[in-house]
């Protein structure tokens, strides 16, 4: 028994006490008796606790100091605390819901009547400042907004080389789900007045509190608060760059060589691991005045996933923000990381150049991190708090077909949770939105509005998990097509008679030669003939030519005979009048 065991072991202990080592010194033998006396009292102490298992073994399981210090070749399993933070949406829209719905969720209806406010605001500012009017111009509505929010994302599902073919008149070119909905001159005058901030109101670059972002400011805030507000991500997200192409002048335009768009506005982004879901969203306007004593990626990754920090989440990044320093703070902060890492940052307890055969694999461990270095086509290395040092079997596509091949777990884990941002980015280049423009600030605009969509698709993705193949709950084509409808089917029907300051209807007229053309008294107020408009003619008291005809197919006012004739004869003709 052990009982017997340590008690015969006590009474030899207190027969060797009796008989002292006459070549220990009067301190080592006093240091010798006080050491027992405590031996003496443990382990009686164990003895009257009638413990059966006694543990002699110095090294016990528990990691020692040396080894929280120091990376070790001793590698032991992560135990990672349980994640019990609510998953899922934060919004009360069921599966019976509509696109337009979980669009309005990150655009709400309000902002659409600010846009009405700041474009015509604008508008007006421009035209007082070239001291004339634009003939052509005529104040927006919460309608028009919506019509040119429309075929802006149209243009993205339905692409051709030069925006004007869209209301090209041969048949071949025409597209009427554009052509139909708003004129060219209509949609170009929007276009070139389309406004979101008062520019009034934007400090001059070097004051104070000059905003770089200050045109795009508030439906850049309106749409990253919802982003965080409407969902709740799992427990893995990703942190990574995003590009959004933009070739013209910038002063904090960046260069990125591994990106497929390399040139552009770079923006940090954050996004769920498995869905993709944009979670919040930085752009990078060139250096601050913040001091970043632990490096820029220490910085974005801390302020990027504040909202996400303390709550034993696992953030994925690469090798641009990893650092040992930066996983020591988030493990203090309760949460867990994985990252690529660069073999000359501090701290990394491999060599700089460390050429080894292919498969090699090597691993230290201090504490919760993990540090591997797997010699694969090329070096990889891994720093990681939320991996086992552990190796996992997969499956790779090779010349010679599908092989299993055995990976390192903390490569696994980074390779199936790193894409959260790449497929965000995967879902935006599928349909771009806008056309090309020399504003850059506009591509700020559409990339906000493609986030918008994106996630408004993977909430209602989300809400309808028995949605059939082909439908918007189901499919990102889909739901752009239904969103598109209902951004029309919420825009009042316009009236029958136009403006003569814009271009008249194009509907259906494709085909110049259609019966539909037709000459006849339109009810109502006579209005100035679209010719005689565009030919700047005039009465003799200096007033613009007025008729009571037109052409109710084509939705204008036209004079009876010639101008009817010069109209449609330059329909067929393609030509401009």
């Amino acid at each position: 028994m052990a009982f017997q065991t340590l008690q015969g072991w006590l009474n030899e202990l207190q027969n060797n006490r009796a008989q002292p080592e006459t070549s220990s010194s009067d301190g080592s033998e006093s240091e010798q008796t006080n050491a027992e006396s405590d031996i003496d009292e443990n382990v009686i102490a164990e003895v009257d606790s009638d413990e059966s298992d006694v543990d002699l073994d110095p090294e016990s399981d528990h990691e020692t100091e040396n080894e929280r210090t120091e990376w070790s070749e001793t590698l032991r399993d992560v135990r990672l605390e349980p994640f019990q933070e609510p998953v899922g949406p934060l919004h009360n829209l069921d599966e019976n819901s509509k696109p337009i719905d979980f669009f309005h969720l990150f655009v709400p209806p309000t902002f659409l009547d600010e846009i009405v406010v700041q474009t015509n605001l604008y508008a007006e500012q421009c035209q007082n400042n070239k001291g004339k009017r634009d003939t052509y111009w005529k104040a927006v509505t919460v309608s028009d907004i919506r019509k040119f929010l429309y075929l802006n994302i149209m243009f993205g599902i339905h692409h051709v080389p030069d925006s004007r073919l869209y209301w090209s008149v041969d048949p071949v070119l025409r597209v009427p789900a554009v052509a139909d909905v708003m004129s060219r001159q209509r949609f170009e005058k929007i276009n070139q007045y389309f406004h979101l901030n008062d520019s009034t109101k934007m400090p001059n670059r070097g004051e104070e509190n000059y905003d770089p972002l200050f045109k795009l400011r508030p439906l850049l805030d309106t749409v990253r608060t919802a982003c965080g507000s409407s969902y709740k991500p799992g427990r893995n997200i990703s942190i990574d760059e995003a590009m959004i192409g933009f070739n013209g002048r910038l002063h904090f335009k960046q260069y990125i060589r591994n990106k497929p768009t390399k040139w552009g506005i770079k923006v940090w982004c954050v996004a769920e691991a498995e869905t993709g879901y944009m979670l919040n969203f930085r752009f990078y306007t060139g250096k601050i005045n913040e001091p970043m004593t632990d490096g820029v990626g220490h910085h974005v990754v801390m302020n990027c996933a504040a909202d996400y920090l303390g709550k034993y989440h696992c953030i994925y990044f690469d090798n641009y923000f990893s650092s040992v320093r930066l996983a020591e703070d988030l493990l203090k902060k309760k949460t867990y990381s994985c990252a690529t890492v660069r073999t000359n940052r501090k701290g990394w307890p491999f060599p700089t150049k460390n050429k080894q055969k292919k498969g090699t694999l090597n691993m230290k461990q201090r504490g919760t991190m993990v540090a591997t270095q797997w010699h694969d086509k090329r070096p990889v290395n891994v720093l990681s708090t939320c991996c086992n040092p552990t190796t996992t079997d997969v499956t790779r596509r090779t010349k010679e077909g599908v092989v299993p091949q055995t990976i390192p777990t903390p490569v696994h884990d980074y390779n199936q949770n790193m894409s959260g941002v790449d497929l965000a980015d995967q879902y935006r280049s599928y349909y771009n939105i806008g056309r090309p423009g020399k504003k850059w600030w506009r591509y700020g605009v559409w990339f906000l509005i493609q986030t918008a969509i994106i996630n408004a698709f993977l909430l209602m993705r989300r809400a309808n998990p028995n949605a059939r193949r082909r439908s918007p709950g189901a499919d990102h084509l889909h739901f752009r097509i239904a969103l598109l409808q209902d951004l029309l089917r919420e825009t009042p029907s316009s009236s029958t008679t136009i403006n003569t300051r814009e271009s008249p209807s194009v509907s259906a007229r494709a085909n110049p030669n259609n019966e539909q053309h037709k000459l006849v008294k339109i009810p109502g107020r006579k209005k100035t003939c679209y010719v005689c408009s565009k030919a700047k003619r005039k009465t003799n008291k200096g007033r613009g030519v007025e008729t009571v005809y037109g052409c109710t197919y084509c939705g204008i006012h036209l004079c009876k005979g010639r101008c009817f004739t010069t109209y449609h004869r330059s329909l067929e003709l393609d030509e401009p009048l």
